[in-house]
C-alpha cells in the first residue's frame, strides 16, 4: 500500500495545488484565462485516468458535483469514458466458473468497462448476457480508498475545514455506492424494482435476471442497436428518440421510487419493432415521496425562473448550508436568472441552467445533498445522450412538454395553495386553541364557577373542527364552527 500511496499522492498534489489556486480566485471573483484552467483540468482528468478504475468512477461522480468542482472541471470531467481494455479471458473465466460451474459457455465480449465485462453466453439453452466483474476489482477499489482516507488530512492543510468536510462526506458516500455497485445482487434487486414499476410503460424492454451472485449477473439477452447509432436512427426517427429516451428517464424520476441513473449511449438501445431496451442497472437508485415531489417543485421553479420558490425548495431539501442568508441567496438566484432574460424560456438551453447551477452551487454557501447526487448525474448525463442523438435536442423545451404532458405545473400549483392553506389553518388553531386557555384562565381567576361548563362547549367545538378539518378539508364549515366557538364565550361575558 506504501507504494501505492505514494504514486497517488505525488500525481495528485500538483493538480490539488492548482485547484486550489483557481477555487480561490474564483469565490474572490479573480478574473482566469480560461484556457489557462481548462488546460488545468485536462490534466486533472488525464491523471485520474492513469490512476485507474476508483479514480475513472471518483472522476465521474465529481462531474456532476458543482459545489465542489467549478465549471471548466465538470467540463472536463465528463468526457470520461467508463470503456477500458478487457482482463485476459482466463481471469474471467475462471470468475465465472467458481460462481456458477460449468453450465455457460461463453460466446464473445460485448462490452468492457472499468470495474466489469459484459460478454455473450449460452446458458440452459438460451443467449444470455453475462456480466463479471474484473479480477480483482474489489481489493484493487478497497486499496485506492484506504489510500484516499490516509491522504484526506492532509487537506486541512490546503482547504478551509468546511471544504474538508464536504469531501470527507463525498468520499463515504463514493466508498457506499462504488461498492454496491459491483455487488450484482443489488445491481438484480433495482432491475427488478424497476422493471415492475414500468410494466405497463409502452414499447419498452428490461431483460429479465436468471441468476445472480455479487460476482457474476446472467441476464435475458435482447438485441438492440445503440441508440446513438445510424441502425437506431434508421428504425426511429432522432428527434422522436430523443424525446422518447428524454421521457422514459423523466418519468421514473419523478413518478417511481426506483429510477436507472446511467442514461448513457451504451446503456440504452432500439430493438427492430422500435421498442427501447435498458441495460445495465448498477448505477440506480431510489427516491422517497417527498424529495420527489419537492423534486417537481424545483424543476418547476427552474423552467419558470422563479428564484424565491426555488431557494424555498432548495432549503426543504437540505441544499442550503445552515449559516446562509436565503435573502441573499435568493437575491444573488435573481441575478443570475436576469442575466439570462430577454430569452425565450423554450429557447434556453439545458447547458445555460447547468452552467448557472454550476455557478451558484461554486459561489454561494450550497450544499449537493447525497439523496440529490444520483438524480442530478441522471439528468447531466441524459442531456449528454440525447443531444449525441438529435443535436438540435432542447432541454428545456422537452422539460416543458414533459411537464405540461404529465400535468405537474397545476400539481405544484395545488401542492403550493394547500401549503399556503394549511399554514394558516395551523396558525389559527394555535390562536384559538391559546384563546380557549385564556378564556379558561380568565374564568377560574374570576371565581366565575357557573360559567366553566359553557366554556367547556367551545373547546369541544374546536375539536370537532379540527378533526373535521382534517377528514374533509372543507375550510367553509371549518370557518362557520370557529366563529360558532368564538361566539359561545363572548356571549357568556356579556351576559355577566
Amino acid at each position: 500500500m506504501i507504494k501505492r500511496l505514494l504514486k497517488v499522492f505525488f500525481k495528485l498534489t500538483p493538480r490539488v495545488l492548482a485547484y486550489r489556486e483557481f477555487r480561490n480566485r474564483i469565490l474572490k471573483e479573480i478574473p482566469i484565462d480560461e484556457k489557462e484552467i481548462a488546460e488545468e483540468a485536462k490534466k486533472f482528468v488525464d491523471t485520474l485516468i492513469e490512476l485507474g478504475p476508483t479514480f475513472i468512477k471518483f472522476g465521474q461522480i465529481l462531474s456532476v458535483r458543482p459545489d465542489i468542482m467549478p465549471e471548466a472541471y465538470i467540463k472536463e470531467l465528463a468526457r470520461l469514458q467508463d470503456e477500458v481494455p478487457p482482463a485476459p479471458f482466463n481471469q474471467v473465466s475462471k470468475i465465472i466458473k467458481e460462481e456458477l460451474g460449468n453450465s455457460i459457455k461463453i460466446l464473445k465480449e460485448i462490452s468492457s468497462a472499468s470495474l466489469g465485462q459484459v460478454y455473450l453466453g449460452e446458458y440452459d439453452g438460451k443467449i444470455v448476457a453475462i456480466k463479471v466483474n474484473r479480477p480483482r476489482i474489489k481489493e484493487i477499489v478497497n486499496e485506492d480508498i484506504q489510500v484516499v482516507k490516509k491522504l484526506l488530512p492532509l487537506l486541512r492543510f490546503v482547504f478551509d475545514e468546511s471544504f474538508t468536510e464536504i469531501i470527507k462526506v463525498f468520499l463515504e458516500e463514493f466508498s457506499r455506492r462504488i461498492f454496491e455497485e459491483m455487488d450484482y445482487t443489488k445491481e438484480a434487486l433495482y432491475l427488478n424494482k424497476i422493471k415492475k414499476e414500468l410494466s405497463d410503460y409502452p414499447s419498452l424492454r428490461i431483460p429479465s435476471i436468471i441468476k445472480a451472485t455479487k460476482r457474476v449477473l446472467v441476464m435475458e439477452y435482447i438485441k438492440g442497436y445503440k441508440v446513438t447509432s445510424e441502425e437506431a436512427k434508421k428504425i426511429v426517427d432522432n428527434r422522436i428518440l430523443a424525446y422518447r429516451v428524454f421521457r422514459l428517464f423523466m418519468y421514473m424520476l419523478l413518478n417511481k421510487d426506483y429510477f436507472h441513473a446511467d442514461p448513457h449511449p451504451g446503456n440504452i438501445a432500439v430493438d427492430e419493432q422500435g421498442n427501447l431496451v435498458l441495460y445495465d442497472f448498477g448505477m440506480s437508485g431510489k427516491i422517497d415521496e417527498k424529495t420527489r415531489n419537492l423534486l417537481i417543485r424545483a424543476y418547476v421553479a427552474m423552467i419558470r425562473m422563479d428564484a424565491d420558490s426555488l431557494v424555498r425548495v432548495l432549503d426543504e431539501l437540505g441544499a442550503i448550508q445552515p449559516f446562509a442568508d436565503r435573502r441573499v441567496l435568493a437575491k444573488g438566484l435573481k441575478l443570475f436568472m436576469q442575466a439570462m432574460q430577454g430569452i425565450e424560456v423554450s429557447e434556453l438551453e439545458l447547458e445555460d441552467f447547468m452552467k448557472l447551477a454550476d455557478q451558484v452551487f461554486f459561489k454561494f454557501p450550497l450544499r449537493m445533498p447525497s439523496k440529490l447526487v444520483l438524480p442530478f448525474r441522471m439528468i447531466n448525463v441524459l442531456d449528454g445522450t440525447c443531444r449525441e442523438i438529435d443535436k438540435d435536442f432542447d432541454f428545456v423545451k422537452s422539460s416543458i412538454t414533459f411537464l405540461e404532458e404529465e400535468g405537474y405545473t397545476t400539481k405544484v400549483v395545488i401542492e403550493q395553495v394547500r401549503e399556503i392553506v394549511d399554514g394558516i389553518w395551523n396558525r389559527f388553531r394555535s390562536f384559538l386553541l391559546s384563546y380557549s386557555q385564556q378564556q379558561e384562565l380568565i374564568n377560574i381567576q374570576s371565581g366565575r364557577k357557573g360559567s366553566v361548563i359553557t366554556n367547556y362547549i367551545p373547546q369541544m367545538i374546536l375539536v370537532i373542527t379540527i378533526i373535521f378539518y382534517a377528514i374533509t378539508k372543507d375550510i367553509i364549515i371549518t370557518l362557520l364552527m370557529v366563529i360558532l366557538a368564538l361566539s359561545i364565550p363572548l356571549s357568556g361575558r356579556k351576559n355577566t
